[in-house]
């Protein structure tokens, strides 16, 4: 009952609303006097409750001499919370499309978990309209429809892996070291749409505490899409020339390179 009244509760009633609703559903026909005895609650509690639900009409008053109460069926009371729920949804989009945003390059969004992250990525994706660039180890087929939509749309879309990643299906152009080791690992993900949009997102140090951030500054969005082209084109020349050209005569004995 308790998991029951705190859907409810989400869905705009109040705790006695919903007590009081559930209450009635279970003895179909209540005065208020002997809701609040079953409940254990003030008649006040109550009967405010009650009224709130009449206008609302999630229950009936049956006519006659005592205030006796009836439920709405949780048909009907699901037909009429969906419409409800629907048209707020609605208008509120609206509403706040209409909203002009500011300072968009300045936001930089903080992304918690694994599938915020993959939704947030989705959305990104549907945005774009000319270009998106991917460096990621995440399954590819999670993201199978926003891919064909945007493949629909004539967006070309470009993606590096060092891991060896399943495309099939899929209308990408896929640049992959094919390295065994880090085969759907879902270490990471660095995203970029239209150079405008950026994500980048990790699973951190311990390897499933994903966090990501989302942003729409344009310095933040070349970096990243910078550094994906440069993976590309350093897998591309050693492919080319048969070898990794990145040798020890090439490295600069930094703190990064000597990161494991």
């Amino acid at each position: 009952m308790k998991n029951i009244i705190d859907l409810l509760q989400m869905l705009n009633f109040s705790k006695t609303e919903a007590a009081v609703y559930i209450t009635l559903l279970k003895n179909s026909k209540l005065t208020g006097y002997q809701i609040a005895k079953e409940l254990n609650t003030s008649r006040s509690s109550v009967y405010s409750a009650l009224d709130n639900l009449y206008k609302k009409g999630y229950v009936f008053l049956l006519k006659g001499e005592s205030q006796i109460y009836q439920p709405e069926s949780p048909k009907v009371l699901m037909k009429k919370l969906k419409k409800e729920y629907i048209s707020s949804i609605d208008m509120l989009e609206s509403q706040l499309s209409s909203i002009e945003v500011s300072d968009k390059e300045e936001r930089y969004i903080n992304i918690e978990g694994y599938e915020n992250i993959i939704e947030k990525a989705k959305e990104i994706l549907l945005t774009a309209t000319k270009e998106v660039y991917i460096n990621t180890d995440f399954d590819l087929q999670d993201f199978a429809d926003e891919f064909k939509a945007l493949g629909k749309k004539g967006v070309r879309i470009i993606i590096f892996s060092f891991s060896k990643l399943n495309s099939e299906g899929l209308p990408v152009e896929l640049y992959e070291h094919c390295d065994a080791d880090c085969y759907l690992k879902h270490t990471r993900i660095m995203l970029v749409a239209d150079c405008e949009k950026s994500l980048i997102a990790d699973c951190g140090k311990s390897g499933n505490n994903y966090i990501g951030t989302f942003t729409e500054n344009s310095l933040m969005a070349s970096i990243a899409a910078e550094h994906i082209h440069n993976d590309i084109y350093l897998l591309r020349l050693k492919k080319k020339y048969g070898r990794n050209l990145i040798d020890k005569d090439i490295l600069i004995n930094s703190m990064l390179e000597k990161r494991k």
